[in-house]
């Protein structure tokens, strides 16, 4: 059950880190967007790491810094870059959908190279969430996306961080095995994430951060966030499942909509499709923890 409540921490969390980006991107670029978003990230998670896991980070063979590299650069310039470039495309609420197909790569992934079970009721339950959260685009097919390059690009950049993420959350929880402590590869993972971003996005960062103080603010708002949502989904990763967990934390999608239609009535609209779209989704959690309990 705990691993099942930390699911839904990460789910708020990630919702949450996705209207502090939105909000936070109005002058900035994405590149430098992710950079200063894994970097407020960072601080915390690595503080917290030699605190509570300084023993499992002073045993670490030379291969597992080969292997964190790998994962930062899966979950930062390949998941966080493509989801705020989708974000800034078509939105947060149109983009959090996309992003939160990442169950259905999650299960893949994890029955394909982990031998994970995806029993019926679950892979029901994960067909709904995904089913729910593309349902609540709503007016999809009508905007004609396939000759509108912006949602063209957006829509892409969401399935694009969505496979990323779905990786991420098999390599994360395959390094939680074998090196010990969530909290440790959490914060190496966004050490070598934040690292290769700012080998990208270069002096872009420091013009960015002198012109718009409050994006600053709202972008380290969302790194906290996802700080918050990355150690929690970790952690219910090394207790349960990556099919189990992964449905439920995909969910942050519907945490961002309910946001949008409170902070951003201005620049998101949530229409009725978006709530039918999040019951289907809702309806897909419940099977997915009762086939996993």
């Amino acid at each position: 059950m705990l691993a099942v409540v930390l699911a839904l921490v990460a789910a708020m969390g990630f919702g949450s880190a996705a209207i502090f980006a939105r909000i936070g991107m109005a002058k900035f670029n994405p590149l430098p967007a992710a950079l200063i978003s894994s970097a407020a990230s960072l601080i915390p998670l690595m503080v917290l790491a030699f605190l509570f896991a300084l023993d499992d980070f002073k045993a670490l063979p030379i291969l597992a810094y080969v292997f964190f590299l790998g994962h930062g650069a899966l979950t930062f310039v390949g998941g966080r870059m493509q989801n705020l470039l989708s974000i800034k495309f078509i939105g947060a609420s149109r983009s959090g959908p996309f992003v939160g197909s990442s169950a259905l790569f999650s299960a893949v992934f994890a029955t394909t190279l982990m031998g994970e079970q995806l029993g019926l009721l679950i892979g029901v339950g994960t067909f709904l969430v995904v089913a729910g959260l593309a349902a609540s685009t709503g007016d999809l097919l009508g905007r004609q996306w396939w000759i509108d390059k912006q949602s063209f690009l957006g829509y892409t950049f969401g399935l694009g961080a969505a496979a990323c993420y779905g990786g991420s959350n098999l390599a994360a929880k395959a390094l939680s095995l074998e090196y010990g402590s969530p909290l440790l590869v959490a914060g190496m993972g966004v050490l070598f994430g934040s690292l290769l971003l700012g080998l990208c996005s270069g002096k872009q960062v420091f013009l960015g951060i002198a012109s718009d103080r409050r994006g600053v603010t709202f972008l380290t708002l969302s790194g906290w966030a996802a700080a918050v949502a990355v150690v929690s989904l970790y952690y219910a990763f090394s207790m349960s499942d990556v099919v189990i967990i992964a449905p439920i934390a995909a969910t942050n999608p519907l945490i961002t909509i309910l946001l949008a239609q409170i902070f951003l009535r201005r620049l998101e609209k949530v229409t009725f499709a978006v709530f039918f779209g999040a019951l289907l989704a809702v309806i897909g959690v419940g099977l997915v923890i009762i086939g996993g309990s």
